[in-house]
């Protein structure tokens, strides 16, 4: 009987988990795993739980703000941070742990976000670099990107949010502007553009601080890196480390 409830408490405490667990008991779990815990509102997590991945989105070349994009093999969440050098942090490439008891989870659209406790303004409050430090590990520095998730701009699906992904074969649209458009003070604005495969289309989207932004869309055919993201509940592409390859 011993022997039968031991083994019982050994799978119950195996579900979610990955086969490895850390000296402090910490439990490794997929970042898949760690979206099935989000309900209706930001859920603080309690358990010793967490999750270990590539970053696949930093500020580094200003093309996303205030998070650092993570993914697993599984799915990606992104770190709400107000760091002001989040790719200093944890750059971009890394392959990092983020312990997340006493984290909150929630979802920003599609989106699964962590961060701290929710104010009034956020789904999830903002990480702060000494909240960084105390959450996360940089496990590998990495100079390479992961290997991305192969798609046409047909094959994108929810499931891919925050993914590291290519799409190959895609010219822009938008053909001789810049990336970004610039107010009447010439201020540079959000923006966004399209990339199309003569078959489908699918919006990119440009944040403002891109360092490369006042430059020329490439032309031609191109391969595009970046992760899946999203714009007014619809997916979109966000470019990462200005990967818009001619073929």
């Amino acid at each position: 009987m011993r022997a039968m409830l031991w083994l019982i408490s050994a799978l119950i405490f195996a579900v979610g988990c990955s086969t490895e667990q850390r000296a402090t008991n910490e439990c490794e779990v997929s970042i898949a795993y760690l979206g099935s815990l989000v309900r209706y509102e930001a859920v603080l997590l309690k358990d010793d739980i967490s999750i270990c991945g590539r970053v696949v989105a930093t500020d580094k070349m200003g093309e996303i703000a205030n998070a650092v994009v993570i993914a697993d093999e599984t799915a990606g969440v992104a770190l709400q941070v107000e760091a002001s050098n989040s790719d200093a942090a944890l750059p971009l490439y890394s392959e990092v742990t983020v312990h997340c008891s006493g984290l909150y989870l929630a979802r920003e659209g599609q989106r699964l976000v962590v961060g701290n406790r929710p104010t009034a303004e956020y789904s999830v409050d903002r990480l702060t670099d000494s909240d960084i430090a105390l959450h996360a590990t940089i496990d590998t520095l990495l100079s390479t990107p992961p290997e991305p998730l192969l798609r046409t701009i047909g094959e994108i699906a929810p499931c891919d949010m925050l993914r590291y992904v290519r799409i190959d074969g895609v010219e822009f649209i938008e053909r001789g502007k810049a990336w970004l458009d610039c107010d009447s003070l010439d201020m540079p604005l959000n923006s966004l553009r399209h990339i199309t495969d003569g078959r489908d289309t699918l919006t990119v989207v440009v944040n403002d601080a891109t360092i490369y932004g006042a430059e020329a869309l490439p032309p031609g055919t191109l391969n595009c890196f970046g992760i899946i993201d999203s714009h007014e509940g619809e997916l979109a592409l966000r470019i990462i480390n200005k990967q818009a390859i001619e073929q």
